[in-house]
Order: C-alpha cells, then sequence, then structure tokens
C-alpha cells in the first residue's frame, strides 16, 4: 500500500485533471432519488447541502454553486494546491455558497445528517481501503434521513484488459522518477501497441485492443500520471461495492445512467434465464456487468433506514422536471415509414416507436436545455394517467429522459 504522504505528495507535484460531472448535477441526481422513494417529508429545495469528497479544485462544485444559489456546498480534498487554486476561483466568481476545505478524509470531521448530496467522482479506485471506508463512513454519517450519496468507481469485468495494458506500462516506466518522462515513455508504448494492432485490420480482437488504447491515447497527461500510472489502483466487481456499502449501513439505490441498469433486446429465452440465474435485483446487476463487459460505474446509496422501492414510482412524476439530451436526427426528407432515430450530443442512438413517447422527447428536445415540468408535458393531458406515466417511465428507465427535482436556479444557463 502506497503511504498517504507520497500519494498526496504525488498531486501536489502534478495536480489531477479537474472536470465538469453533469451526471452529478444536483437536481438530477435528487429527481433520481425521488423516483425510488416512497413519499414523505422532504427538505426544502432551496436548503440544499452538498458535500463533495476527493474535490480537487472544485470545478463541479464552482459551476453548481453559480447554477444553484440558494444551495450550499463544500468540497473536501488533501491537496493543499487544488482547494488554494479552487477558492481563489470561487473568490472571483463571487460564489459565497461554497466552502473548499484543504483535510486529509481521515481526519475530515462530518456533521452528522448534515447533507442531502454526498459526492465521490475519480478517487475510491484510487485509494486505499481505509480511506474507501472512510468514503462510505462519511456518506453513512452524513447524510440526512432522505439524502443521497453518488460515488463513481472501475468496475470489473470491463477494466480486466484495460488494467493488463496498465501493468505493461508500469513495468516500462518503473523505475522512471521524472512525470513527463514517464508519461513520454508511455506515450511511445501506446503508439507502438496502436501501430501493431491496426496492422491486423478484420480481426475483431485486435479492433477491440485498439479501442481500449485509444481511449489511454485520449487521456490528458496529468489524469493519465495519477489514473493509469498511479500506484493505488483497485477496481472491483459491483456485488463487492455493494456489499462493502452494505456492511457500513448504506443500501444501493441505482445508477446515475439509470440506462445502464437494463438489457436492451434480451431474447424471449434469454429473459427467464437472468430471471432464473438472478432472482435478486442486485445480482441482476452483476450479471448485467458481464453480458455488457462494463468498465465504471456511478452509483446512488442511501441510508440503509431510507424507504425506497425497485421500482419507479410513478406517483412521483407530477413532482419532478423532466429533460434530454437527445434529438431527433430523421431526414425531414426521409421516405415514410422510416423510423425516429433520437441521437445525443455525445454519439448515443436510440430508437423510439411509440407516437406518444416520440412527442414527448420531441416536445424536451425543443424546450432544452430548459426542464419542462411533467403537467406541461403531457399538456392538458389526464395526469393521473397510468398510460402517460408509464410512457414517461420506459423514457427515463431506457435513459432517453432525465427526471429533476425542481431547484431554484440562477438565471444563466449551466
Amino acid at each position: 500500500m502506497q503511504p498517504a504522504e507520497s500519494l498526496q505528495s504525488r498531486y501536489e507535484e502534478t495536480p489531477y485533471r479537474d472536470q465538469a460531472l453533469p451526471q452529478f448535477d444536483l437536481s438530477r441526481l435528487l429527481g433520481l432519488a425521488r423516483l425510488f422513494q416512497t413519499p414523505g417529508p422532504e427538505v426544502d429545495p432551496s436548503e440544499l447541502r452538498v458535500l463533495d469528497l476527493c474535490c480537487a479544485s472544485g470545478r463541479h462544485l464552482r459551476e453548481q454553486a453559480a447554477h444553484y444559489p440558494q444551495a450550499r456546498f463544500t468540497g473536501v480534498d488533501f491537496s493543499r494546491a487544488e482547494i488554494e487554486d479552487g477558492q481563489r476561483q470561487a473568490r472571483a466568481a463571487g460564489l459565497e455558497n461554497l466552502e473548499l476545505i484543504a483535510c486529509d478524509l481521515l481526519d475530515f470531521e462530518v456533521a452528522p445528517a448534515g447533507y442531502d448530496v454526498v459526492l465521490c467522482h475519480g478517487a475510491f479506485s484510487w485509494v486505499p481501503d481505509e480511506v474507501k471506508q472512510r468514503i462510505f463512513d462519511v456518506c453513512r454519517q452524513g447524510l440526512a434521513p432522505r439524502g443521497v450519496a453518488a460515488i463513481a468507481y472501475l468496475t470489473y469485468p470491463g477494466w480486466k484488459q484495460r488494467e493488463a495494458f496498465r501493468e505493461l506500462l508500469a513495468s516500462r516506466v518503473s523505475g522512471v522518477a521524472e512525470p513527463a518522462e514517464r508519461v513520454r515513455q508511455s506515450a511511445l508504448l501506446l503508439r507502438l501497441l496502436h501501430e501493431g494492432y491496426s496492422a491486423h485490420e478484420g480481426d475483431v480482437h485486435a479492433a477491440s485492443l485498439k479501442a481500449v488504447v485509444e481511449s489511454m491515447q485520449k487521456a490528458p497527461s496529468n489524469a493519465f500520471l495519477h489514473d493509469e500510472l498511479g500506484v493505488e489502483h483497485d477496481p472491483c466487481y459491483f456485488m463487492q461495492f455493494a456489499e462493502w456499502a452494505a456492511d457500513s449501513g448504506l443500501q444501493y439505490l441505482a445508477e446515475a445512467d439509470l440506462g445502464s441498469m437494463a438489457i436492451g433486446g434480451l431474447s424471449a429465452t434469454a429473459s427467464p434465464i437472468l430471471q432464473e440465474l438472478a432472482p435478486d435485483f442486485l445480482e441482476t446487476q452483476q450479471l448485467i456487468d458481464f453480458m455488457v463487459n462494463r468498465s465504471g460505474r456511478s452509483s446512488l446509496l442511501v441510508r440503509d433506514d431510507a424507504p425506497v422501492a425497485r421500482g419507479l414510482a410513478l406517483e412521483r412524476f407530477c413532482e419532478l422536471d423532466f429533460t434530454t439530451e437527445f434529438r431527433n436526427t430523421r431526414p425531414a426528407n426521409a421516405p415514410d415509414g422510416t423510423p425516429d432515430r433520437f441521437e445525443s450530443l455525445d454519439g448515443r442512438t436510440m430508437r423510439v416507436d411509440e407516437a406518444i413517447e416520440k412527442q414527448m422527447v420531441t416536445r424536451l428536445s425543443q424546450a432544452a436545455p430548459d426542464p419542462v415540468h411533467y403537467s406541461e408535458l403531457v399538456d392538458g393531458e389526464d395526469g393521473a394517467s397510468e398510460a402517460l406515466q408509464r410512457h414517461l417511465a420506459a423514457l427515463v428507465s431506457r435513459g432517453l429522459v432525465d427526471a429533476r427535482l425542481p431547484i431554484p436556479q440562477s438565471a444563466g444557463p449551466l
């Protein structure tokens, strides 16, 4: 295990790449949580409190604090250089609802039930077990009774192949101390591998390996140094994560990417096999990871005493706003009978066959990036219609539509 001091010095020497996290948007996370929770006393949307663990310079928090000025945000990271950089940027932006704290997570004292949302992105799989346990403990201690935690982490089996490349790179630069040189030599090795796989055009296996190498080549050098060449690197299976969370007083709720929880196109013969092999909800999720070769999750957790349901609470739709990133890309001059195809900004495509579902996605895409409240989305239809709710639930479950809790926002876009 790498000493905490050594790990900290690496991040002080080369700051980590900070990034925006749209999947961890406050309104979106709380909207998802609301869909899986039974009705009960709710927090005032104007008094929300968010804690971000291992936040680096807090870019995500700064963006959220600017967008949701009535909520309060706290970020913690052990890199004083990162925190000081984030504090400077927060002051320049006039963000009075954001606090960034330089502190080792093992020493951080969390306010009991003091937060409605606890985040941890880009750290869980790169820290020692004692820090992982502390992340779980802070989530359990810090979450309000109906709060939600979101933790991103690497998963097997999808990470197995990338892990093999990582081990090759680590052996190559094991005697190299200078960070820039470690990155340079790694880049050369990846280039060689890429050339080798490119020479086997038409080989499916080579194409798969080439795709993994290309994804590693796209990483910024500072992120590559910590993620691919860092000493701590600890992916896990989903069930290991869920069981550890349960031992820490937390229960698995869902994925921040709700559409990743289901398998599309499963045959009529395969569905009963899956149900027989994995009658338990968590076991089903583990098998799905193998079926899609998943390499990472962003899982939502709640306290073990929080009331939850495994199916979407359709009766809660009336409380929520809805958005979509998808646009209908069907050509205007397409022949009759050409199916509608919806595409997102990041290149994902979805087919929508039901007329009412097409209308809903189109309505949301026209309003984007602004959300549309449920009452407006059904446009004068019977808001209590079970058929409408089922259609909307299908869109939400597939990841075509996001549910969001209405929260007071700033005038400008996020």
